[in-house]
């Protein structure tokens, strides 16, 4: 039932009259959605006012927009797996399939259907499937004088783009820029160039604040200070005013009973307060002041705190008095942080602007854009009033767009699909009733995931209510379905889904404002699915004694062994491994052994559990592959490469070279590099004491000389060469790879990749290039398809589109991390705020506010700050969705916590609230720690302890043997490649696999002698070879007079000969034996391919005809005479023939081949014998196609 209704809200969604906004839930089939769309689009249809067939939407003027470049080529893949489809099948089927998409069936629309396929494969680059990205790449190259940029532009990496904005920004902060002294500490923070990184992210947002402080910095702090509502006045008045309590006397007297009475601390603090208020107030010291009056997280102290608690009760005032002072010393340091935050942010966009500039600049004297420009200049070569041309010259050739994937959907590419979409729904933008021009969206607000990429899932709304208003204002027919039956879940993960969701407060985020968290609903009716809830796994107590003696004894005995407790990371990373390791092997949801491949591990950032799962399952043999994204530098490989580096460039750094020692390069271990380090005399290096000990033992020796052979060249040759020398002409890489692992091979590709891209723009130099990569680390990560039949651990943002049977939540108690702000935007209404009144005029809607840390917080910027983190909760929550609807069959949540209670509001408690909710529910004691396991199975669920043990499991394909073997992985050479198909001719001198050419007989005895003679030959036996390919598709009745119009040609001057070579032509065709060569449905010139033993073939026959128990072939000779035997037949015609009969024999088995050589010159038809033809058979006729 839930499948025919998925079904029919499909259909309705890609409905080619209507303009769509789809809602679409995890796993209910928005790629099928979308081909569905786009064939429909391209398919003529019968419309259902006139009755009159309308024709499809040309291929070139749809153009699909999708978010990632995976996503494009999967549709593109699957588009044309379905328009291939439609070539090969009868036309029963076919009109079938048409039907089931609303299109025209009948001979017209089949015709139609098979001719797309050639269309669309015809279109250069095919049809416009594109990300964002590369569509807006191809609109500037089309569009570069409108867009006033390099029509040779270039796009650069990440890598490329922050090297960039790291010279500016140095360039910069060398200058002379007001204030720069008092940010110069800040400048020196780890975080302040991903600061000026994040200035570049937001550099579109931010120009209207960089304008505004271009006209004076004072009135972008005094905005700011607005916006903010702080109060007025410089730093210097304001630390003075908070230095000035209002009623001097009051607190003096106040101050002097507490000296006086109070407790020991009380008198303390009066006591300093008393030598403050002594001096001037300009001489006060204002951190003394607030030390005395604030706590350390600058909040009035407490009675208690100050020591007038009990004072305060005997005298009438005291507490007032004391109580308001710290109040108003602790709302001055809020002003006073707030004055600081925003001459700090001043000062951050004075280094900003500039540096950000001069990255343009740097950019466009070498053509190179990067990808967040490819969105901000397409926007802006769109929305320009010089841009009608452009919309102008797009309107023309554009009637349908679709998007893919809206909800991560940024500000700008909303503006650029609104942009394109414009003329649509306006004037003579329009197309008739019968074919509309229209747009389709799908998308699913529950998982907008990506917003530290721009994602805007308020604009998801926004924009769905615009384009609505847009097409229902012209008239044109609009819908909005939604999607909520799944096509990968079983419904028991969904039911799951749903509990987690019911409480509001989880569902904030998820759920649209205003509307419920939709239901869901499974299409994989009466398949069993299963969840699994684990405790959490804690902190161990301390160690035990070893034994009953130990306690005897007491302290006196000394440990017989290390006592150390199990980090509860370290419990699950092994539990995780065992239960990985032990349900490999075991039947799945239907019945099928689950592999490897069918495990996904998520998580939510990289973390401890990372590492030790990924040891644990190696340990247990179980194929893993670390999809998650790290720098460059964290790879162990390149770690070892890095410290090589090192080591060739200071042999005298003794830890570097310990390091390279005891890596896989060296191949030391830990004892024979201590050995060689320890006895060693003060003042010797590590380097000077291998090379005197090296020849005592052979490791040393060899680590020596690996390095050695290397220091040698490092003057000389470029980082590339040294590297490739270490891993390939010394071995490294099979080194490396022995001890780490396959996976390895990754980082040390990225590596030299690397070195490759430094060396092309840089002087020979390791140094720099170390340098240059430890201040550029990039960041990498293995695709998911390259994953193969090994457990997947990724990230939850990673796992976006994939699924798999079994999945398993690992990180599930963290909450977002609120450390790093980044820009908070501080918005106002500027009515109401009295702009002009400063000389500001109209400032912008949002200006940014920069808080370097904690200590500069005040109660605004804790507004601002509460409010990111309301939205990053709300991300935190849509995440926890898109985590949970990634398992098909079976999902196991789980995680750790250490000391700190467990937040109500992460994942794991709100999953256990629904598991808790759930009826049903098995309870059992976990055993590995304490807790109880919950779970929910249903009926029909394989039971894993009577399944087939786990040496039953699948054994993964053996690897191709270039590609090495365990342990050393050294490659091996490449298989030998076949011999390239070449046309069968027997006419070839160099043809030795069919013996030698036959040796031609003269013309001069076919035609009498002479050049007219050969000449006339020639053009009988051509002439007679086309009568009988072509002739026989005519009907008998036409064949001669077609044949004598077509001699009488005068290319051909073979007037006089013609009626005979007629005559002989239809004799051949009409003869009883070959009658069914030249009968219905045979082929002239058919090409044949394939392998006959060790020979690959290709080649064409003159004529072929294919019947349910026989094939016939024939081969057309031109230009010889007849044998009068058939042992006179050249060699090289017998082993042609022989192979052409061992192919069809490989492509039509079971059925007889008859071979024929048809002679022009006679004519005359020879039938070769099966016998015959065996004595050459190449391979026996064993043939195999390719």
């Amino acid at each position: 039932m839930e499948r025919s209704s998925a079904l029919a809200a499909q259909f309705a969604a890609s409905d080619p009259l209507a303009s769509v906004f789809v809602s679409a839930s995890a796993g209910s089939g928005k790629t099928k959605l979308l081909i569905d769309r786009l064939l429909r689009l391209m398919l003529p249809r019968r419309d259902a006012a006139s009755g009159r067939v309308v024709a499809g939407a040309a291929p070139t003027r749809i153009l699909c927009l999708t978010y990632t470049k995976a996503a494009a080529a999967e549709m593109a893949i699957r588009l044309n797996r379905e328009l291939g489809g439609w070539v090969t099948l009868d036309d029963a089927r076919l009109d079938e399939a048409l039907g089931k998409l609303g299109a025209l069936r009948g001979p017209a629309g089949r015709a139609a259907a098979r001719a797309l396929f050639a269309q669309v494969l015809d279109l250069p680059g095919g049809m416009r499937i594109q990300t964002i990205h590369a569509f807006c790449q191809s609109l500037l190259r089309r569009f570069p004088l409108e867009a006033a940029i390099s029509p040779h532009f270039r796009l650069i990496e990440q890598g490329e783009s922050e090297r960039s904005l790291h010279e500016a920004t140095d360039a910069v902060l060398a200058g002379a820029v007001a204030g720069i002294d008092a940010l110069a500490p800040l400048a020196a923070l780890p975080g302040f160039r991903e600061l000026i990184g994040l200035l570049r992210s937001a550099q579109a947002r931010l120009l209207p604040a960089f304008a505004l402080q271009g006209r004076g910095a004072e009135l972008f702090v005094a905005a700011l200070g607005r916006a903010l509502e702080l109060a007025g006045g410089d730093l210097a008045s304001l630390r003075l005013s908070a230095v000035s309590p209002p009623d001097a006397d009051g607190l003096r007297a106040a101050l002097m009973v507490l000296s006086e009475k109070g407790a020991e601390g009380g008198r303390r603090i009066a006591l300093e307060l008393l030598d403050q208020l002594a001096l001037p107030p300009q001489a006060r010291d204002w951190p003394v002041w607030r030390k005395a009056w604030l706590t350390e997280k600058m909040q009035p102290k407490k009675p208690r705190t100050l020591g007038y608690e009990a004072l305060g009760r005997k005298i009438d005032g005291l507490a007032d008095t004391l109580g308001m002072e710290a109040e108003r010393v602790a709302s001055a340091h809020a002003a006073l942080c707030g004055a600081e935050a925003v001459r700090l942010t001043g000062l951050l966009l004075a280094i900003g602007e500039p540096a950000l500039a001069a990255h343009g600049l740097a950019k466009q004297a070498r053509g190179a854009v990067e990808f967040d420009d490819l969105i901000a200049r397409t926007r802006d070569l769109l929305e320009e009033p010089g841009a009608a041309w452009v919309l102008f010259k797009l309107d023309g050739g554009l009637d349908h767009v679709l998007l893919d994937e809206v909800q991560d959907t940024s500000d700008l590419q909303w503006q650029i699909a609104g942009a394109l979409t414009a003329d649509f729904f306006a004037g003579a933008g329009q197309h008739d009733a019968a074919s509309p021009r229209t747009v389709f969206a799908v998308g699913d607000f529950k998982q907008s995931i990506f917003g530290f990429q721009g994602a805007a899932p308020e604009a998801f709304r926004d924009w769905r209510e615009r384009f609505e208003q847009r097409v229902t204002g012209a008239g044109l027919l609009w819908r909005r379905p939604e999607l909520v039956v799944s096509f990968r879940s079983t419904q028991t993960v969904l039911d799951l889904v749903d509990r987690v969701f019911a409480d509001p407060v989880a569902a904030d985020g998820v759920a649209e404002p205003g509307e419920p968290v939709p239901r869901h609903l499974a299409s994989r009716a009466g398949v069993p699915g299963r969840i699994e809830l684990w405790p959490l796994a804690l902190p161990q107590d301390e160690g035990e004694p070893e034994s009953e003696a130990d306690v005897a004894d007491g302290p006196w005995r000394a440990p017989g062994g290390n006592l150390r407790r199990i980090t509860p990371v370290e419990q699950l990373a092994e539990a995780l491994a065992e239960r990985i390791a032990t349900r490999i092997g075991t039947p799945g949801a239907e019945g099928r052994p689950i592999t490897a491949g069918d495990m996904l591990v998520l998580v939510r950032r990289r973390t401890a559990l990372d590492r030790l799962l990924l040891r644990a399952l190696k340990r247990r043999g179980v194929p893993v592959v670390n999809l998650l994204r790290a720098g460059l530098l964290d790879r162990p490989a390149v770690q070892d490469l890095l410290a090589l580096c090192d080591v060739l460039l200071l042999p005298e750094d003794d830890l570097s070279l310990a390091c390279v020692l005891t890596s896989p390069l060296g191949g030391l271990t830990d004892a024979q590099m201590m050995e060689l380090a320890m006895h060693r005399p003060p003042g010797r290096t590590l380097w000077e004491e291998l090379g005197r000990r090296s020849a005592e033992r052979p490791e040393w020796e060899a680590a020596r000389s690996f390095i050695a052979r290397l220091l040698g060249r490092v003057d000389f040759d470029p980082p590339q060469a040294l590297l490739s020398e270490a891993l390939a002409g010394l071995g490294g890489r099979a080194r490396l790879l022995r001890r780490l692992g396959p996976e390895a091979a990754d980082a040390i590709d990225e590596l030299m990749a690397a070195a490759l891209a430094w060396s092309t723009t840089h002087p020979v130099s390791l140094q720099g290039f170390v340098h240059w990569l430890r201040e550029n680390d990039a960041e990498t990560r293995a695709e998911p398809e390259a994953a193969g039949d090994a457990v997947r651990l990724m990230t939850v943002h990673g796992s976006k589109g994939l699924q798999a049977s079994c999945v398993i939540l690992a990180d599930t108690t963290g909450l977002p991390d609120r450390s790093k702000t980044g820009l908070l935007w501080a918005t106002h209404a500027a009515a109401d705020t009295g702009w002009d009144a400063d000389g500001i005029g109209q400032a912008p809607a949002e200006l940014p506010l920069w808080l370097p840390g904690a200590a500069y917080g005040f109660p605004a910027a804790d507004r601002l700050k509460e409010a990111v983190a309301a939205a990053e909760l709300r991300e935190y929550n849509r995440l926890l969705y898109v985590a949970l609807t990634r398992a098909a069959d079976q999902l196991l949540v789980c995680g750790w916590r250490g000391t700190d209670k467990l937040d109500p509001r992460c994942w794991y408690a709100r999953v256990a609230s629904a598991f808790e909710a759930t009826p049903g529910i098995e309870r059992r004691g976990f055993g590995l720690w304490p807790g109880e396991a919950l779970a929910l199975t249903d009926p029909g669920w394989p039971d894993v302890a009577e399944a087939a043990p786990r040496a039953a499991a699948s054994v993964p394909a053996p690897l191709p043997g270039w590609l090495g073997r365990a342990p050393l992985w050294q490659a091996g050479p490449p298989p030998a490649e076949p011999a390239l198909p070449q046309p069968l001719a027997p006419s070839r001198p160099n043809d030795v696999a069919f013996g030698p050419a036959p040796v031609a007989e003269s013309p001069l005895a076919l035609a009498g002698g002479g050049e007219r003679g050969r000449d006339e030959a020639r053009r009988r036996g051509t002439a007679l070879h086309a009568l009988l390919q072509y002739l026989p598709d005519l009907a008998p009745a036409m064949r001669r007079d077609a044949a004598r119009a077509w001699l009488a040609s005068p290319g051909l001057d073979l007037a006089g000969a013609a009626e005979g070579m007629i005559d002989e032509a239809l004799a051949l065709i009409d003869d009883p034996r070959l009658a069914g060569l030249f009968g219905p449905g045979s082929r002239a010139e058919q090409a044949l391919a394939g392998r006959v033993g060790e020979l690959v073939i290709a080649g064409q026959v003159d004529r072929l005809a294919i019947t349910p128990e026989l094939v016939i072939v024939a081969d057309f000779k031109t230009g010889r005479r007849p044998p009068e035997r058939l042992d006179q037949v050249p060699v090289a015609y017998l082993r042609q023939m022989a192979a052409y009969r061992a192919l069809l024999r490989a492509i039509h088995p079971g059925r007889q081949v008859l071979c024929w050589l048809i002679w022009t010159a006679g004519p005359e038809a020879m039938l070769l014998p099966d016998p015959v033809l065996d004595r050459h058979a190449p391979g026996a006729g064993n043939a195999t196609l390719d």
